[in-house]
């Protein structure tokens, strides 16, 4: 049976790595927050919602010109905030319908903007990852080390994904695989 498995460790990142990681995070923010001013525009003004694949062409238009800093980070981590949006706006009409039919419990909240008050924030890489015993391999950014040896599989799994994280001036690895387990 295969299954997705998340791993979660922390990262051991020089300066420039830092540096390097905080960009992609604040790119991320931005690029969420750029899409949810967007969505809620078109949604007051009374016209379809742009899905995250019409933002993420608008987006790239704009890379061309005065969003040029874009360009120093992935491709993957504005793409993958602006689904992320997506998935937020869905579940929270989802939750609308639900609390309609009187089964949903709990508040419904419409999507937030992110803000650098609870930490730097986190992004999410798809694409040639590579884990190593000591380390792991992200593109753009890298070899990065890790705390903690051998903990993350090296092989016989599928890479999914890596999200990097920073809590508290701490930075962390989520990598999700899918595994065989027996």
């Amino acid at each position: 049976m295969i299954v997705l498995r998340a791993y979660k460790t922390e990262l051991d990142l020089n300066d420039r790595q830092r540096t390097a990681c905080a960009r992609h995070a604040g790119a991320a923010r931005f690029a969420y927050n750029w899409g949810l001013a967007l969505k809620i525009k078109a949604y007051e003004a009374g016209q379809r919602t742009p899905s995250a694949m019409d933002l993420h062409r608008e987006l790239n238009a704009l890379k061309k010109g005065e969003l040029g800093w874009l360009y120093e980070v992935s491709k993957c981590a504005p793409q993958e905030a602006l689904r992320d949006l997506d998935k937020a706006k869905a579940f929270f009409f989802r939750r609308v319908e639900l609390k309609k039919q009187g089964q949903g419990n709990g508040p419904v909240g419409f999507p937030r903007f992110k803000s650098k008050r609870h930490g730097l924030g986190s992004f999410r890489l798809t694409g040639a990852i590579h884990i190593f015993e000591d380390a792991v391999q992200l593109p753009r950014l890298g070899r990065l080390r890790l705390h903690e040896k051998g903990y993350l599989p090296t092989s016989g799994v599928k890479i999914l994904s890596a999200t990097v994280s920073e809590k508290a001036g701490r930075w962390f690895v989520s990598v999700q695989v899918e595994e065989e387990v027996p």
